[in-house]
């Protein structure tokens, strides 16, 4: 269920928040480049702190110069798009030394 979760998530973000927010949540989405104000970065620390429920609430009431998506995101997806940002944020910020067996397993490089 996580992952059919998480890929609801993804296919809704990458159709509907990639514009402004990019594919991978810098905020470096298509629009940045046409002059449209930056939106922030999900990997700012303020971001990976908040609570899934306040990403909910920005995408249902809009904040900032976002628009609001109360009226083009079903509830559901609010949630699964919630759940693929905090995936995200994990792929983004993930070091190798802090995934779980996978350092141990990449060969060390030879001169």
């Amino acid at each position: 269920a996580a992952g059919a979760l998480l890929q609801r998530g993804r296919e809704r973000y990458e159709a509907i928040c990639t514009p402004c927010h990019g594919l991978t949540g810098h905020g470096d989405g298509m629009i940045v480049a046409r002059g449209f104000p930056r939106p922030p970065s999900y990997h700012e620390d303020r971001l990976r702190a908040a609570p899934a429920r306040t990403l909910v609430d920005v995408i249902t009431n809009g904040y900032g110069t976002m628009y609001r998506y109360a009226n083009r995101v079903e509830p559901r997806d609010r949630w699964a798009i919630a759940a693929y940002i905090r995936a995200l944020q994990l792929s983004q910020g993930a070091r190798v030394a802090e995934l779980p067996g996978l350092a141990e397993k990449i060969p060390e490089e030879r001169p």
